[in-house]
């Protein structure tokens, strides 16, 4: 017997945090941000990230070591000085992904990029950003995390999901809800004809994200002015996903010129 083994990894990279937000006074940073890269499989050889901002006043790790025993992801801190003392103004600026490796499947591969928001502003921390969205193991719903505590909005438990994310109708179907299970974390339950589905690190589309509406959430602090810009993040695949269970009934004895009839069902 020949057996051949297939190996159905996948070479991709993923950034939390696509858009971040960055704050910038008289004397320089007054606070930062970041965002994670993950590689979504073992390399078979060091990848090395390499990044690029043409904003000089920005301040950036500058290079990224995966190894193949240490691949998981890495953490990329971010922030900003005024670009003119004199201009007490926010600008933007764009953070770039360079990947090289002596694995091919890694080498040369594309990496988002990551926007910046230069902010000259009395808040003393970033607003909130999407950390991560991942489908709950029934493949009812998803949990989705903020990287910091938010205002909920209202202040409310329960909220429309189309205050916060775009699409949402289509993604979470006619009668999804949205709930927040804590400050910094939301539970969406499904409505008939949801669209969404899980990352696809090989055809993504629009249907594999959820997408955070601009200029709505807040941090919890006292007097926050900075809301959280548009911004997506790819639904992740269940941590845990629920197996159906498949279940036959058949005859316990047929007759030698018996026809059978088997009923096969499947449930999740």
């Amino acid at each position: 017997m020949t057996c051949q083994v297939i190996e159905d990894d996948v070479a991709f990279a993923t950034v939390s945090g696509k858009t971040l937000t960055v704050g910038a006074g008289v004397d320089g940073p007054t606070f930062s941000d970041g965002y994670w890269i993950t590689l979504s499989a073992p390399p078979t050889a060091d990848v090395i990230v390499s990044l690029g901002c043409a904003d000089t006043n920005v301040f950036y790790t500058k290079r990224l070591l995966f190894t193949p025993d240490n691949w998981d992801r890495k953490y990329v801190a971010v922030n900003a000085s005024l670009a003119d003392p004199d201009v007490l103004e926010g600008r933007t600026a764009t953070l770039t992904h360079s990947v090289a490796s002596s694995d091919a499947f890694f080498d040369g591969l594309a990496v988002s990029d990551v926007e910046i928001a230069v902010e000259f502003s009395v808040d003393s921390v970033p607003p909130p950003k999407l950390e991560l969205v991942r489908f709950l193991d029934g493949g009812n719903g998803l949990d989705v995390l903020f990287d910091s505590a938010t205002n909920m909005v209202d202040g409310e438990w329960d909220i429309d999901c189309a205050t916060l994310f775009e699409y949402a109708a289509q993604q979470f179907g006619a009668d999804g809800t949205c709930a927040w299970t804590n400050s910094s974390a939301l539970r969406v339950t499904f409505g008939a004809g949801a669209q969404i589905v899980p990352f696809d690190y090989v055809a993504a589309t629009e249907k594999n994200a959820a997408w955070l509406k601009g200029g709505v959430l807040k941090n919890d602090l006292d007097g926050a002015t900075l809301t959280s810009a548009a911004q997506y993040a790819e639904a992740q695949k269940p941590l845990d996903p629920i197996l159906p269970a498949i279940s036959i009934t058949a005859p316990e004895s047929v007759g030698k010129c018996d026809g059978v009839v088997l009923d096969a069902r499947g449930a999740t």
